[in-house]
């Protein structure tokens, strides 16, 4: 069994953090802003344990936040460099777990589909046999 790892974010440093995620996740007519769904909170906890690595990425970028005035999408890339493609995954990791995005979204969440229910666009695409295709025909000869 997993031991379940805490996340330790003080308040300053989440105040930061939620900074962030609204420059990355404004909102739209469609969808709510980051901090509308509370998606610094408990979401954020619930990625960084599942992958504590991307927790100091986050603390980094949410202790520079909250020592800024104005943030922009180009001081975060400043800040956090070759971390910032790991960073934006977990903060929108957070927000798309929010149920009010995916309700926003219409999206259902993952739910058991049968194939005998499926149409056949869902069954085959040209997209998804286009490698098989472009690969050409391979087997391995049967011994005789």
């Amino acid at each position: 069994m997993c031991e379940e790892v805490e996340v330790t974010m003080d308040d300053v440093t989440r105040q930061g953090v939620a900074r962030v995620m609204d420059v990355l996740l404004p909102g739209t007519e469609v969808l709510p802003r980051a901090t509308a769904v509370d998606a610094q909170g408990e979401l954020l906890d619930r990625v960084l344990r599942a992958d504590p690595k991307l927790e100091p990425i986050v603390r980094r970028c949410g202790e520079q936040a909250a020592q800024t005035s104005e943030i922009s999408l180009a001081d975060v890339e400043q800040w956090m460099g070759e971390d910032t493609e790991r960073l934006v995954f977990a903060l929108h990791a957070a927000y798309y777990m929010s149920k009010d995005v995916r309700q926003a979204l219409n999206y259902p969440g993952q739910g058991r589909v049968p194939v005998a229910e499926a149409t056949p666009d869902q069954l085959v695409s040209p997209e998804l046999i286009a490698p098989v295709i472009e690969r050409g025909p391979i087997y391995v000869p049967t011994p005789e």
